[in-house]
């Protein structure tokens, strides 16, 4: 007996252990090595030993605490809820949900009862604080009783808005969402990552997390993540039910799922799970599961909450598919352009979640020896969110008695250098590499970079194999004979490309020094240097205080283009560039009026400091544009932009109604539509 609870106590604790470890890699890591089924199985069996063995109580447990500890150190501005944040009870069965509803039954009247089902947006839980109607404060979960403000950040958010739209609101409200990623955005930041040869993010869950770390809203803004409010926390408020409560979000300006039910009996719930199982995949965005709610604010306060959990919500949630087996083809080491290899499997095609997947990336060498992988091993795969196909584990029951493990290349696949590791992951140090050559001209033409339209990926392959294009500025000589002879290209076609590498001559400073692929400097920070230095000789020369001066650029940015520009071959080709006419120089001329501008025959006002530009710098910009800047509050003016710290204007703008508020992100897009692009 003795025994055995010593047994209970040690598996009581390894679980604690574990789920902990699990939670700080979940809410402060951003990853996760198991899955939500997985977790909610453990923290489950946890529960029940707990409950059996109150003797074993730790109020710091997993299963009563919420998230992690402390909020994570990423930012140091905590905030504390005014009301606390708590978790949601899961369960996968809908034996579990019959049982829940039952409970509530007998402490609320059927009559007056019914419920509210929502989508589970897999995201980021935030708290939006107004007061007055204005955003003051954006606070993550973090424990449940205080969390980090990520307010910038939260404020490049289109769907959240600044100020609320109305007068029938509490003067202070808390407003509660989930901030998410689409797909499709998740995808293309998946696709530049692995182009650059950075691994790709898990699921676009993990990826909002890590975007509300960055500590550059302008980064930040680029990513496109959305909002869904579900919630209000405040007195007084302008509703009594939680149906109520979304259609009163919407009026404030908010965001609010379109996929809600309001109902009573079992089959209206069930009807809404199974649709939504089945049809899930059909959404822009990533789902989990369905919210079921109390609808009644005052059936709500009856029901009450556990240290952890409301008792008047519950979330269904989604059964993992079971994992698709698989066999390993062939495994290829691919090069990316800064020099990182990328161990890829090679598979018999199988059908996942509605697409056919050929082959999986197997990350770096830490996954390889962690999974344990074999040659021509069984895989168990499954789509992390549904989207990326990745390895779960081995079917070590079907490897081959004969089959070799798996090691790392010591020399690069392309040119066989002596690779490098650095983080876990390996590098060629050449760079003079074919590969990453031939990575960085598909960079260079690519379409956020100098868009040489007709040029693509495939293109480049073909030119390079075929010796015609062995670095960016050859394809500143390519002729049309030379065109002539790939495979598919016709007179009008090479035509056609010769225009367009011509053309790419007119594309701004920014852009070519993003094109150059300079490892770190991505689109946002091309524009801060190019803004700082006017041309390329002056950052070529620039040493680490100028550079590290400049809002967004560390030391190992700072560092990453001073190595750069060390290299010879690297200033060697900017020379040529020079010579083949790109810009490299910074002008205003670049900024050219359109006649359908938005900015044009508007004034503007502007208050608070902005973050990507002086306000000189503003004002040049729209006067260029055909606008007009005015320094006092008018009748005259059309908008004003708020930026950090802003002062009284901003009151005096509210009470006359024609003037539009814009955010520093939106005045930045007005500025961008009034451009023709260079």
């Amino acid at each position: 007996m003795k025994n055995d609870r010593k047994d209970i106590k040690e598996k009581i604790s390894q679980l604690r252990k574990k789920l902990s470890e699990y939670n700080y890699q979940y809410y402060t890591m951003d990853t996760s090595e198991v899955s939500d089924y997985n977790f909610d199985k453990k923290l489950r069996e946890l529960f029940l030993l707990e409950k059996e063995h109150p003797e074993f109580y730790d109020p710091s447990s997993p299963t009563i605490r919420i998230g992690v500890e402390e909020p994570t150190p990423y930012y140091s501005i905590y905030y504390y809820h005014k009301y606390k944040m708590y978790s949601l009870q899961n369960t996968y069965s809908k034996k579990e949900l019959i049982n829940w509803k039952k409970r509530i039954q007998k402490s609320i009247s059927s009559s007056s009862l019914s419920f509210v089902c929502e989508l589970k947006y897999d995201g980021v839980s935030i708290n939006l604080i107004y007061k007055n109607g204005f955003l003051t404060h954006a606070v993550t979960r973090g424990n449940g009783k205080k969390g980090e403000d990520v307010i910038e950040n939260v404020r490049t958010i289109q769907s959240i808005p600044i100020k609320l739209i109305g007068e029938n609101h509490p003067a202070y409200i808390e407003i509660r969402g989930e901030i998410f990623l689409p797909i499709k955005k998740f995808l293309e930041i998946n696709a530049k990552r692995t182009i650059s040869g950075k691994n790709p993010y898990a699921n676009p869950r993990n990826t909002a997390s890590s975007t509300l770390k960055i500590q550059n809203s302008k980064e930040v803004y680029k990513r496109t993540l959305s909002c869904i409010v579900y919630s209000v926390m405040g007195k007084n408020l302008p509703f009594d039910t939680q149906y109520q409560a979304l259609q009163t979000l919407r009026n404030w300006g908010f965001e609010i799922s379109e996929k809600v039910l309001l109902c009573k009996k079992y089959k209206e719930i069930f009807h809404f799970l199974d649709y939504w199982s089945q049809w899930k995949h059909q959404l822009p965005y990533q789902i989990d599961g369905i919210v079921i709610k109390v609808n009644e604010h005052h059936n709500q306060s009856i029901l009450g909450y556990t240290n952890k959990y409301p008792r008047w919500a519950i979330a269904y949630k989604f059964r993992p598919k079971k994992l698709s087996e698989t066999k390993l083809l062939n495994l290829k080491f691919q090069v990316g352009r800064t020099g990182i290899i990328t161990p890829v499997a090679e598979v018999i095609p199988k059908k996942i979640s509605g697409t056919i997947v050929k082959r999986v990336t197997l990350y770096n060498d830490h996954f390889i020896q962690k999974i344990g992988i074999h040659y021509g091993d069984a895989l168990l795969l499954e789509k992390g969110g549904d989207i990326i196909p990745k390895v779960a584990k081995i079917n070590v029951k079907k490897r081959l008695i004969n089959a070799s493990p798996i090691y790392f290349l010591t020399t690069c696949p392309s040119c066989r250098s002596h690779l490098i590791k650095k983080n876990e992951l390996f590098y060629c140090p050449n760079h003079l590499c074919p590969s990453q050559n031939m990575r960085k001209i598909q960079h260079f033409v690519s379409e956020r970079a100098m868009n040489i339209k007709g040029i693509g990926n495939e293109m480049v392959k073909k030119l390079y194999q075929k010796g015609f294009l062995c670095s960016i500025s050859d394809l500143y000589q390519l002729k049309k004979e030379k065109l002539l002879q790939i495979d598919g290209v016709k007179e009008k076609l090479a035509n056609y490309l010769i225009n367009n590498i011509e053309k790419s001559k007119e594309k701004s400073y920014q852009r070519v020094l993003y094109a150059l692929g300079i490892p770190h400097v991505g689109e946002y920070i091309s524009k801060k240097l190019t803004e700082k230095f006017l041309n390329i000789n002056s950052l070529i020369q620039a040493d680490e205080p100028q550079l590290t001066s400049i809002s967004g650029i560390g030391k190992k940015i700072s560092e990453s283009i001073k190595t750069y520009f060390s290299i010879n071959e690297n200033k060697k080709l900017v020379e040529i560039l020079m010579k083949h006419g790109l810009n490299f120089s910074f002008s205003y001329k670049n900024i050219v009026k359109n006649q359908s501008s938005p900015i044009e025959g508007k004034s503007f006002l502007f208050t608070g400091r902005l973050s990507s530009m002086t306000r000189n710098k503003a004002k040049k910009l729209v006067e260029l544009l055909g606008g007009r800047v005015f320094h006092t509050v008018n009748n005259k003016i059309h908008f004003i932009v708020v930026g950090k710290n802003f002062g009284s204007k901003l009151e005096k703008c509210i009470k006359k109604n024609h003037i539009k508020i814009l955010t520093e992100d939106i005045f930045i897009k007005l500025i961008e539509q009034g451009n023709k692009e260079k």
